[in-house]
């Protein structure tokens, strides 16, 4: 963390200027046209971003930013962030450690537990930090500025509560893996990837929906929040069948992804969403 700081204070300002492409027309491709787009598009302009997108026009900044290379950070950011617990050690390895430290709280004395309580949600919490710091390391050094933005929105669109359970040990695997590899991409892969996610199963608790148990929480908000919107016309039976449609999913500690679908817990019985006859 102190050596994240340091550099977000004292590091110079940018990544390094790529070679300027041949230039593409925009319209009023102006000096003041290129620092609202750098603005609007980017998490705010810079000396580098703006000799870059001058030498290259618009045009090609936002078509380099739609289809980004591999965000080079300087070193100094890219150590920091190599550093950090959630860059060095697999997320399977980090939550099995959290869960065998909340599980050892049975067999402890009430004093004993209330400082191994305290220890485990210090560990919980510098995960948590260590994730915010990177996401913003990025936001400020990465090249590809809209994957930044993108990524953000995303995380918000597809919002998780650090605070609940354990979650604050996954955040950091969730924005890696199920939000930023699909931020400039298909809105369908995106949702499948955060749907099955244990930061997700956890959160609205579709770890907990199964079978003769049905749990609603995740299906409300997929079509509320995350998908249709809340004045779409669905209705509680709609809520319903699609509970039951994703029951199965679950979370998976022993496995190496975390999560699983288990067939013995899914409601393979005929439902009915939004009209149409699904298994």
């Amino acid at each position: 963390m102190r050596r994240a700081t340091i550099v977000l204070f004292f590091l110079a300002s940018s990544c390094a200027t790529p070679p300027a492409p041949p230039r593409l027309d925009w319209p009023d491709d102006s000096p003041r046209v290129q620092m609202q787009l750098l603005n609007r598009v980017a998490w705010g302009a810079n000396r580098s971003s703006f000799q870059f997108i001058s030498d290259a026009g618009s045009a090609h900044w936002l078509q380099s930013q739609l289809h980004p290379a591999p965000a080079r950070l300087p070193a100094p950011v890219q150590a920091a962030i190599d550093e950090m617990s959630i860059s060095r050690r697999p997320v399977v390895e980090l939550a099995r450690e959290m869960a065998e430290k909340r599980r050892a709280f049975v067999k402890l004395s009430v004093e004993e537990k209330k400082a191994e309580r305290k220890a485990y949600q210090e560990a919980l919490t510098r995960l948590g930090r260590e994730t915010q710091t990177r996401m913003l390391l990025r936001a400020l050094y990465s090249p590809n500025q809209l994957e930044e933005q993108m990524t953000w929105f995303w995380m918000n669109h597809f919002s998780v509560f650090q605070f609940k359970g354990p979650l604050r040990a996954l955040v950091a695997d969730y924005e890696e893996h199920a939000i930023r590899p699909h931020a400039l991409g298909r809105f369908r892969d995106l949702l499948g990837a955060t749907t099955r996610h244990p930061a997700m199963l956890i959160y609205l608790d579709n770890a907990r929906n199964s079978a003769g148990r049905i749990n609603e929480n995740y299906a409300r908000e997929l079509m509320e929040l995350h998908t249709l919107g809340v004045d779409a016309g669905y209705t509680q039976r709609d809520v319903e069948a699609l509970a039951r449609i994703l029951t199965g999913w679950s979370l998976d500690i022993v496995g190496d992804g975390l999560s699983r679908f288990y067939p013995r817990r899914h409601d393979f019985s005929q439902k009915i969403l939004l009209g149409e006859p699904i298994k």
